[in-house]
């Protein structure tokens, strides 16, 4: 008899070519371009934020949190991915949610050694998808974020 596979579902999502997932259970839901209210004197990888079904959420800005460009979506349009958390008053700007995918534990490695040290700090492990890397991250690492 085979040892079951333990199969989890990730949401994945772009931040420029970059594909990025999270654990689905670890996602509230997923919201698309809300008007982005600036916070002053936050720190640079907070955009601002956002009123959610009546809560006020804060918006983390992947790009500048690791470090990269801080281009937007080619269109100008946004999803938000609202965090599951103590306070659930957290999401992640990305360009656009792709999709729910399913991957076992044994597809899923380590963080590569290449990555940028900003970055390796949040992600959980890596895997392949369609020819492409999707980057697992740790909703408990950017949970994080809040407290600080």
């Amino acid at each position: 008899m085979g040892e079951s596979e333990n199969i989890r579902q990730y949401l994945c999502f772009n931040i420029g070519s970059d594909v990025y997932g999270i654990p689905l259970d670890g996602c509230r839901e997923v919201d698309q371009n809300k008007r982005i209210l600036k916070i002053p004197h936050a720190p640079e990888h907070i955009e601002g934020i956002v009123n959610l079904r009546g809560d006020l959420v804060t918006i983390l800005n992947l790009r500048s949190l690791f470090g990269k460009d801080k281009e937007s979506s080619e269109d100008g349009k946004y999803s938000l991915i609202r965090l599951k958390g103590k306070k659930e008053s957290f999401a992640i700007l990305s360009d656009s949610v792709a999709d729910i995918v399913d991957v076992a534990d044994r597809d899923l490695e380590g963080c590569p050694p290449h990555m940028n040290e900003k970055e390796s700090k949040f992600v959980q492990s890596v895997t392949i998808l369609k020819n492409r890397t999707m980057i697992i991250l740790s909703r408990e690492e950017l949970l994080r974020l809040e407290d600080e």
